[in-house]
């Protein structure tokens, strides 16, 4: 294949004619455009949540993994200090407790994990982690405060706080000192690392009890817009601090509602939760029920700690008020999982990546085929049964219904083929006894990429789609066969899917594409921020167009803060859509049904410019879609009257951008332009219609 097809197009002067034969034998699935958030990694969930406390239970963290870093870029060029990235903003922050009155350290990932800066400089005060005296997790914090005369205490920068909002604190607080000790709240005005002498704002808490117990006090925040630090001091004495919590007094179930109407923007139609990796080693039952009684986990793939603050709960709800399908990732529990990660399933394998804990709850498979049989009781049960009555009891009474289910992530790590696949139809039979209706997706990629029809004569009666991954057309075309044959031969049929769909997997780019990293030094990790990486996804849609509704979903990887590489950027004071963000805003809304053959083209998405032509549902309107993915402009002359349809106008959406590297992000957006008109239809000739370089051209006749 040559670098570029633009010659094909002869600036023009050459007719395509569309036809009104059909390429899909079902419509395009509405459901296409699906995402993904995977909890532990690219704060994701942090960042959309509404939680302003960074390790709120002052946890030790795993440290972040090599995993983290090689998505980052490498530890070689994020380092430890990752603010100097085009990606980043005070989404990814990760600010520490530090002893106060005092200037806290530059932000940075510390090395230790520990997040707390134990002294401050010319003041009698010690802030230390203990274990085994807390209600939350692992350990709490002793504040001890020397001082004859003057109150000091703890505090974390980076509050964003916004005038006319309230905002409500709790934690827990237990006087070990001996003597009384009085607590408060403050916020002071936060500039350039330093704070400001005098308080914004001061919440007194009383007198702390000697056997502990919760405080709370709301800040009605009437004028200050901008940074602030949280802090709370103490009078002299000792106390015992855990499970704090800051939050805005108006969120939506917790969530943020800027983030909330971003992701309404991109309009997911299914969300995959709770991760890829993180679920391999995940129990859904440590997040539920009230949030200071769960239990915080290390995300022992990519590092940090989870405090579960975001769980089966509140994700459902959050796909109820975004008005999404939800599909859950189960962890099959195996021997392997105890000790080890990222490795192959032979368990006596000496290499095995240790993940740095124990875990003997998740090795049992016959406990965790009952722990998924009871996920899809509490999430679809009635309340007459155990699980949906403690799901009523965790305040959602009506069941949420959750139709799609993922057998566990990467599973060619603990299994081989064939045990993987008589694991699937023991899970898949104990959680359809509980709902018929769901619907259970098979991993059907990496090592398991050539086994899939193997898998299926083992499993195929058990399971509804293939949950695959790698968007490249040969690898599509081989998948999509195997569905279709398995179809053809059954009556039990199944579909396909993309689960984790990254763009630049291996055979996917288009040689400008894929000539156009090299030459310009772009890193794969890179390119996932870059233009031409979203006009890749454009290709790629358009090619699942044309296989129409066997092809279910693609979630696209991620939904929000992945270095960038996202459809959602969430920063602390304000949401945006980066590339990919914007291009789901308007192919999530795509009216395309019918694919149309055209005339001496052949569609192929590893070309740079790809035109094609759909009928909506009806036959009312057609959609036809011009992209260029390389740096040479060219036009394109189409000639709709085989259709005999008399089309009144048209109406244009152009999307550009100054080159392929092009990023948006929060500290350089409004790089894509965006521009919008309408013309006439002559639907007796051709139709000349520019395709400019870099550039997502979307045309509505009508």
């Amino acid at each position: 294949m040559a670098l570029t097809n633009v010659a094909e197009f002869q600036n023009g002067e050459k007719v395509f004619r569309v036809t009104p034969r059909r390429q899909n034998e079902t419509p395009v699935s509405p459901m296409l455009c699906g995402n993904f958030i995977e909890v532990g990694f690219g704060y994701q969930v942090e960042a959309m949540w509404s939680e302003m406390l960074f390790n709120r239970s002052f946890e030790k963290a795993c440290p972040i993994t090599p995993a983290t870093y090689d998505w980052f870029g490498g530890w070689n060029v994020v380092g430890n200090d990752w603010s100097g990235q085009e990606w980043y903003h005070s989404g990814y922050m990760h600010p520490r407790w530090f002893a106060c009155p005092a200037l806290d350290r530059p932000e940075s990932i510390t090395p230790d994990c520990s997040f707390i800066t134990e002294k401050a400089p010319f003041y009698a005060l010690t802030v230390e982690r203990v274990e085994g005296c807390g209600v939350h997790g692992k350990s709490c914090l002793s504040i001890h405060n020397f001082e004859a005369w003057r109150a000091c205490g703890v505090a974390q920068n980076g509050k964003y706080l916004t005038a006319g909002r309230s905002y409500r604190f709790s934690g827990w607080l237990r006087n070990v000192g001996g003597g009384p000790v009085r607590a408060e709240i403050r916020f002071y005005a936060t500039a350039e690392d330093t704070f400001a002498d005098e308080p914004i704002a001061v919440l007194p808490l009383g007198e702390i009890a000697e056997v502990g117990g919760y405080y709370e006090a709301v800040f009605d925040n009437a004028g200050f817009t901008g940074w602030a630090t949280f802090a709370l001091f103490i009078t002299p004495g000792r106390v015992l601090a855990d499970a704090f919590s800051l939050m805005p007094t108006d969120t939506v179930h917790g969530w943020r509602q800027d983030a909330i109407d971003a992701i309404r923007r991109v309009k997911p139609s299914v969300l995959r939760f709770p991760g890829g990796c993180f679920a391999s080693l995940h129990d859904w039952r440590d997040a539920i029920g009230p949030r200071n009684q769960r239990k915080p986990e290390n995300s022992y793939f990519w590092g940090d700690v989870n405090y579960n603050d975001v769980g089966t709960d509140e994700f459902l709800q959050l796909c109820e008020v975004v008005g999404c399908q939800a599909m859950l990732v189960v962890n099959f529990f195996h021997p392997g999982k105890r000790y080890y990660l990222n490795s192959e399933h032979v368990l006596d394998n000496p290499n095995l990546d240790a993940h740095g804990a124990d875990l003997p709850h998740i090795t049992d498979i016959d406990a965790g085929i009952e722990c998924a049989r009871q996920w899809v009781e509490y999430c679809n049960g009635d309340v007459s049964t155990p699980m949906g009555a403690l799901r009523a009891r965790n305040g959602h009474p009506e069941p949420y219904n959750v139709r799609y289910w993922e057998m566990d992530n990467e599973t060619f790590r603990w299994f081989p083929r064939d045990d993987y696949a008589r694991t699937v139809v023991r899970y898949s039979r104990a959680m359809k006894s509980v709902d018929p209706t769901i619907q259970i997706g098979l991993c059907s990629y990496h090592d398991f990429r050539l086994q899939v029809e193997a898998m299926l004569e083992i499993c195929g009666n058990d399971v509804d789609f293939l949950a695959d991954r790698v968007c490249a057309p040969d690898n599509i075309a081989y998948k999509v066969d195997i569905v279709r044959r398995w179809n053809a031969a059954h009556e039990h049929k199944i579909y396909y899917c993309d689960t984790e769909a990254l763009q630049n997997r291996p055979n996917t780019l288009a040689p400008y594409t894929a000539e156009f990293y090299e030459k310009n030094g772009i890193t794969i990790r890179e390119a996932r921020r870059t233009w031409i990486y979203g006009l890749t996804l454009v290709g790629n849609l358009l090619n699942y167009h044309r296989y129409g509704d066997i092809v279910r979903f693609m979630c696209f990887n991620n939904l929000c803060n992945t270095s960038g590489q996202s459809c959602v950027e969430v920063a602390k004071e304000r949401v945006m859509l980066p590339i990919c963000g914007l291009i789901y805003e308007q192919m999530a809304r795509s009216e395309a049904a019918w694919v149309l053959e055209i005339e001496d083209y052949v569609a192929d998405s590893l070309k740079s410019v790809e035109i094609q032509a759909a009928w909506n549902a009806d036959e009312t309107r057609l959609i036809v879609y011009l992209v260029n993915k390389c740096d040479q402009g060219t036009r394109v002359s189409l000639d709709f009257s085989a259709l005999k349809h008399s089309f009144k106008t048209s109406r244009l959406r152009r999307m550009t951008a100054p080159g392929g590297r092009t990023q948006e992000t929060m500290r350089s957006s409004g790089n894509i332009a965006v521009s919008c008109e309408y013309a006439p239809v002559n639907a007796d000739g051709p139709n000349t219609y520019p395709i400019p370089a870099f550039s997502f051209t979307e045309l509505v006749l009508y």
